[in-house]
């Protein structure tokens, strides 16, 4: 595909841009193979064997920091478990500040017939400190954030909460004492390193530590896409929506190239280059709307913009008839709300008549690994749900939901799966969680 068909379907993605639219050493310890996409090889290299120090130990590692990574430490951290959150990034909020995707979707949703918000505790805690900061308005249906105020807030947030956050760090392997996660293998300027953890929530996006431990997934291909911001628009522009917490600065999106892998490392760094090359020359078409004569480029994705990819096989996966026929479970940790139109049995069902659905404790639990447990766009959920389930209101449910959970198995020293529901629901209420 070349540029020229890249920036046809960047158009037809949204058909809205042209109005800005936004539619000390390890124990013995079995070293599990590292994350290696299926990419082609020119022969092999063998590294030869090494002590690697464990440079930390807590009671719950959560590895990744983007709305679910967040969440999950900052739960556990105020359940008293001591937390560390690994990022390999230099700031929090994942794609949600660092490619723009500013909506906070999925928080609104139809409960006994009301259209109504649905998603509370961590998430709504964090949207009330930005709006009283000026820095989230509500668009639609949904609130919209400004993202370096986000990455300040919940920076905010996790220090006040006694969270150790380790930045520019890429987990990289973990080590296995049976089927329980010994340790996680980290990379940084530091070299390679171990840290210790008693619990772990997978809050890669990517699934990297199931898939490290060994645990069943399906694979998923999606759009690629990418948002970013544009400013210096006038506030009575014919450019309508895309509106973000600071006046003249609007928001962009393109959905990028179709049915992409988003573990291939040439495949990201070509998107990447192609991202970049259709945003600049996107604004200059947008130069041609009444009102966007002089407006510029503020800033491009530090990330490029991969929905899915590794999905958990989990011990119960939600599915579109769970989520249309609104099941109910006895293990439920969170409720979600919904972004997008679904047909379902010959019926379409427009956003406003779709119901809020339940998240279960199983579906963030792996099969086979006990202290272990999945949040954000990686969970166990069913290919007709892929929106709803990945979108930043999903995640900061299951990013609560998992960080408590493996607080709670850290107190009651058990299994995740085994951890006393009925005290870990009770607990989730107390933090303005709706189950």
């Amino acid at each position: 595909m070349d540029r020229r068909d890249f920036l046809k379907i960047g158009a037809a993605g949204t058909g809205l841009l042209a109005s800005g639219g936004i539619d000390a050493l390890a124990s013995p310890a079995e070293t599990v193979k590292p994350s290696s996409p299926e990419v082609s090889a020119d022969g092999y290299v063998r590294e030869p064997a090494r002590k690697i120090p464990v440079v930390a130990s807590c009671d719950v590692l959560v590895v990744g920091a983007g709305p679910a990574g967040f969440a999950a430490a900052l739960a556990a951290a105020r359940e008293g478990s001591d937390v560390i959150l690994l990022e390999k990034g230099g700031f929090l909020g994942g794609l949600w500040t660092g490619c723009a995707v500013l909506p906070l979707n999925c928080t609104m949703g139809l409960q006994n017939g009301e259209w109504k918000q649905v998603v509370y505790g961590i998430s709504n805690e964090l949207n009330s400190r930005l709006e009283s900061m000026g820095m989230s308005i509500f668009s639609r249906r949904s609130p919209v954030v400004d993202p370096e105020a986000t990455k300040y807030v919940m920076q905010l947030m996790l220090r006040e909460a006694g969270v150790r956050v380790l930045y520019y760090v890429q987990a990289a392997a973990v080590t296995k004492s049976g089927d329980r996660i010994d340790s996680v293998i980290i990379e940084s300027k530091s070299g390679r390193c171990a840290i210790k953890a008693r619990t772990v929530v997978d809050a890669s996006g990517d699934g990297d530590v199931f898939y490290w431990a060994g645990e069943p997934y399906r694979f998923v291909k999606h759009h690629i896409g990418a948002m970013w911001r544009i400013g210096n628009v006038k506030e009575d522009s014919d450019m309508k929506r895309g509106r973000t917490p600071i006046p003249g600065v609007r928001l962009m999106h393109t959905n990028g190239e179709y049915d992409q892998d988003g573990l291939d490392l040439f495949n990201l760094s070509r998107l990447t280059e192609k991202m970049r090359d259709y945003i600049w020359e996107k604004m200059e078409s947008t130069r041609s709307i009444r009102g966007c004569e002089e407006a510029f480029v503020l800033d491009t994705p530090a990330l490029v913009g991969v929905r899915v990819t590794r999905v958990l096989e989990s011990r119960c996966d939600v599915g579109l008839d769970s989520v249309m026929e609104s099941r109910s479970y006895d293990d439920v940790v969170g409720i979600a709300g919904v972004d997008i139109k679904i047909d379902y049995n010959g019926k379409s069902y427009k956003v406003e008549d779709r119901n809020a659905w339940q998240i279960p404790l199983r579906a963030l639990l792996p099969k086979k690994t006990p202290n272990l447990i999945v949040a954000g766009r990686c969970f166990g959920y069913g290919e007709g749900i892929t929106y709803d389930a990945r979108e930043i209101g999903t995640c900061l449910v299951t990013g609560q939901a998992a960080g408590a959970a493996a607080a709670h198995a850290v107190a009651e020293r058990s299994e995740i799966a085994a951890v006393d529901i009925a005290k870990l629901q009770a607990s989730l209420r107390k933090q303005d969680v709706r189950i």
